[in-house]
């Protein structure tokens, strides 16, 4: 998937001081703050994610109406976009293995986007981390950022998707055992000279992993999460900012998660003032209500369409349960999760209102969503299947005519 957002100001409503982050779906899409130069975070300075923003996210997904060339190429068109417009972050999301997602070539893709990219952030959301070596992970997210001048925001998740660990021949009962010490490995892999570390899975002695991150003490880190209590607190431990959505969303918990994240970080005595968790939520602009309500007719259901059908495990592919229904330890949550996704798929049911609509719409719904204690917004700006002039079309209508009513500096004009 693919996401963006907005970064180094405060972006303020305009009879408020309320701040709020932005991004795009298929990519992620955030709004630039005037930024005259390719920005490059210089170690030691202050992160501009502390700022908060609205964000968008995407994994590429392939519909039937594309070839596998024409959504990957489509997909790059929308960033480049988001780049001229001045947007902030792109977020790319692996998967593999059916339609779902195309980006199975994570890296190589991201490595794509750095090169044709200028200032946008760039996003992992997530890096499937059981399905590699977390050394490997270290060096590719390492590299990725010297290379784009310290661009990079790390979101890590320990995966769904059984038929991608049995395609690769992971146990998937080992997947959040494997996830937590992968990401041990890879912060000590970034921050210490040479890595050692004896673990379950990873056995290494003074090694010298290159190169280091650009920025320090390492680039931004996220996890994905739903609701489970253990969960968040292990993210506050670890001083890992959660992605919220989904379940939380749909259930209308993700202010209480966010709250309960917050509370944890407190417990632990860690500073989060100034962290702005972001939230997956679908986003499409239009210059009319009708097309809001026409345009997704029939697409707006790919994504559980294609998680509920059959994969090469006998069971749906959107799930971790094995042929004869059996799910891995510490995914007994998913045990209802399809049935989430259908009330996902009706947005009267959703926990948070949805973001679709003309631009005067989506103005007064942010405000509803900000008023929830969401600051920082995953927003897809189009439905796979959606022409691409269309998707392209939403992005602009938010730049120029939703964003300047978040912000203090003029709307970015559409070439």
């Amino acid at each position: 998937m693919v996401y963006l957002y907005a970064v180094p100001s405060p972006l303020r409503l305009e009879e408020g001081s309320a701040r709020v982050r932005v991004a795009y779906g298929g990519l992620n899409v955030g709004n630039d703050l005037g930024l005259a130069a390719p920005f490059l975070h210089r170690p030691g300075q202050p992160h501009p994610v502390a700022q908060r923003l609205l964000a968008r996210r995407s994994i590429v997904p392939w519909h039937e109406s594309l070839t596998q060339f024409q959504a990957l190429h489509e997909a790059l068109e929308q960033i480049e976009l988001a780049d001229r417009l001045g947007l902030d972050e792109i977020w790319l999301g692996e998967h593999r293995f059916s339609r779902h997602g195309l980006l199975s070539g994570f890296f190589s893709f991201a490595g794509t986007v750095v090169a044709r990219t200028q200032k946008v952030r760039i996003g992992t959301a997530v890096v499937v981390l059981p399905l590699h070596n977390p050394i490997l992970v270290a060096e590719e997210i390492a590299m990725l950022d010297v290379l784009s001048g310290g661009r990079m925001e790390v979101g890590l998740g320990s995966g769904y998707q059984r038929q991608e660990f049995d395609g690769l021949g992971i146990d998937m009962n080992e997947s959040r055992a494997r996830f937590r010490e992968a990401t041990e490995v890879i912060r000590k892999a970034w921050t210490e000279e040479t890595l050692t570390f004896h673990g379950q899975y990873t056995h290494v002695d003074n090694l010298w992993v290159l190169p280091k991150p650009l920025q320090k003490p390492h680039p931004p880190l996220y996890v994905a999460i739903s609701t489970s209590p253990s969960t968040v607190e292990w993210a506050a431990s670890q001083q890992i900012q959660p992605i919220l959505g989904g379940p939380t969303d749909i259930m209308g918990q993700a202010p209480q998660v966010l709250k309960m994240w917050r509370d944890q970080m407190e417990a632990f005595g860690h500073p989060h003032a100034h962290l702005t968790p972001p939230m997956s939520k679908g986003m499409y602009v239009t210059p009319t209500m009708e097309e809001a309500l026409h345009d997704p007719i029939d697409l707006d259901n790919f994504s559980s369409r294609i998680l509920r059908s059959t994969g090469t495990t006998g069971a749906p592919i959107g799930m971790p349960t094995d042929k004869d229904g059996n799910l891995p330890p510490g995914y007994e949550a998913w045990a209802s999760r399809q049935q989430d996704r259908e009330r996902r798929d009706d947005p009267g049911h959703a926990g948070l209102p949805p973001l679709r609509g003309t631009p005067e719409v989506i103005i007064e719904r942010l405000k509803q969503v900000q008023a929830a204690g969401i600051e920082r917004i995953f927003g897809a700006f189009g439905f796979p299947g959606l022409p691409q002039w269309k998707v392209l079309r939403s992005i602009e209508l938010f730049c120029t005519e939703v964003l300047p009513h978040f912000r203090e500096v003029e709307a970015p004009v559409a070439s």
